[in-house]
């Protein structure tokens, strides 16, 4: 994947189709409303997951923390929509993420587990990419100042993931599993861009 101006390494093997950002510089009210959804889910499936892997302490401890951080991300970005008094509105539906989340078939552990990191690692990455390729377009400078923070932090939480579900299966296995879902999130995503929303 071509190197972003953030100069982030990411893992994805496609860039978001072209246009997409355009469409959500062009509608920043409606990028930001599902921003704000996208930040209280990632909070919530974070605890989720710890919730179901209790005995995995190191797990417990960074999914709790990135919980945390991702609320912060949430008040900051519910402040900006108030100052412009803009209505969230009810809670989107994320077809993408859902996707993503109904290809998780192997119930077995710890497959299942390493899933479903891989699959958050998967979302933070292309939340990255999102947020820097809307970086490069927009000239609203408060957006500005949100993507420049946030993108390297999607940055931290994708390799944050991967490191967990690294730890559960022997080297060869876990890159072949990372292969896959690479491919599936590729042609994924290829199929949107879109709506301005952040995997739309």
């Amino acid at each position: 994947m071509a190197k972003t101006d953030l100069n982030l390494d990411l893992p994805l093997l496609s860039e978001s189709p072209a246009g997409w950002a355009e469409i959500a510089s062009a509608r920043l009210d409606l990028f930001l409303a599902d921003h704000a959804g996208c930040e209280q889910q990632a909070a919530l499936s974070a605890l989720s997951l710890a919730d179901r892997y209790l005995d995995d302490e190191e797990l417990v401890d960074k999914l709790t923390s990135l919980a945390m951080e991702e609320i912060v991300h949430f008040r900051r970005v519910a402040a900006i929509l108030r100052s412009r008094s803009i209505f969230a509105g009810r809670k989107r539906s994320n077809p993408w993420v859902q996707a993503l989340l109904k290809n998780i078939q192997d119930r077995r552990e710890p497959h299942h587990k390493v899933d479903r990191l891989l699959v958050g690692a998967l979302i933070e990455a292309r939340s990255c990419e999102r947020f820097t390729r809307l970086l490069t377009v927009t000239d609203d400078t408060e957006v500005q100042e949100l993507l420049t923070d946030l993108g390297p932090a999607e940055a931290r939480h994708w390799r944050m993931f991967y490191d967990l579900a690294a730890r559960e299966l022997p080297e060869s296995e876990l890159a072949s599993r990372w292969r896959a879902w690479l491919l599936f999130e590729r042609d994924l995503t290829a199929k949107g861009g879109k709506l301005p929303t952040v995997h739309g």
